[in-house]
């Protein structure tokens, strides 16, 4: 699964942009900016979250008269890189040659500040404790992986028709993991491109532990709850479509979490080592 050195067919794309609620200037600035592709800039009601956001402007895109060859998430904290266009303009012959088919392209990101791997592929290595493994890039060969964030994700139109898009269950965040795993398990190719597609901080680090294990009850329960903490909803959902066997074990060490924190992080250090 060997890439080429050099793009030979140029990208064009639409840009669908949901706005919910922004307040860091994202809008304003693309606005303000002479892009010279077409730029829909979509309204959300202020609780769409990322798989709401994501979703509005898929179904838009959908709807649109082009008849697109995929689509590509893209996070707006992401800064993608030249390569990544290189990868993605090879992408399918080299899916398609390898698998008989078109599949999904994974850009992998680094954070510009530590130089650390933050999102892209990864493999279950562990089916109980779903403990995973990146699949970095290698600078040479597309690899297969079983799933992947979706900050620079490009899902090919042959998915789509197939498997539709993010299921409207998820709020904020594992919509990705869900639609990309199932794909996978569907039998499409779920490929992790040869060079790091871009930067990305890493805004999912576990830091916030030690608070949580500083709060009251009521504030952890409700912590263990919220779209931005443990989300225990979508962690829920996503065991459900996924790993329906660890339903039940989830759920139960999703409140021994809150009740009895200590434990339960000691315990979890153990089994994901």
């Amino acid at each position: 699964m060997e890439s080429h050195a050099q793009a030979s067919s140029e990208i064009r794309f639409t840009v669908f942009l949901t706005d919910d609620g922004c307040t860091d200037g994202t809008v304003e600035a693309i606005v303000n900016a002479d892009f010279q592709m077409p730029i829909y800039i979509l309204q959300g009601n202020g609780s769409l979250f990322w798989n709401g956001g994501m979703i509005q402007s898929w179904k838009a895109a959908l709807q649109d008269s082009e008849d697109y060859d995929g689509y590509l998430w893209l996070n707006d904290d992401s800064v993608v890189f030249p390569e990544f266009w290189v990868d993605l303009s090879v992408a399918d012959q080299v899916s398609t040659k390898t698998y008989g088919m078109k599949g999904i392209y994974v850009g992998s990101t680094y954070s510009a500040v530590s130089g650390e791997f933050t999102y892209g592929g990864f493999d279950f290595i562990n089916r109980w404790t779903l403990k995973d493994r990146f699949v970095k890039p290698n600078g040479k060969s597309f690899q297969p992986c079983q799933c992947a964030h979706g900050n620079i994700t490009y899902i090919s139109h042959e998915v789509v028709k197939s498997q539709d898009i993010l299921f409207d269950g998820y709020i904020h965040g594992a919509g990705d993991h869900d639609y990309i795993y199932l794909a996978h398990k569907a039998g499409f190719p779920v490929l992790v491109m040869p060079h790091y597609a871009g930067n990305c901080e890493n805004d999912h680090e576990q830091d916030g532990y030690a608070d949580f294990l500083n709060m009251s009850l009521k504030q952890r329960i409700a912590y263990l709850k919220s779209p931005f903490g443990f989300n225990l909803h979508n962690t829920l959902l996503f065991q459900k479509r996924c790993f329906p066997y660890r339903y039940p074990f989830v759920w139960l060490m999703g409140y021994v979490k809150a009740l009895f924190p200590k434990m339960y992080f000691r315990v979890y250090q153990l089994v994901r080592r």
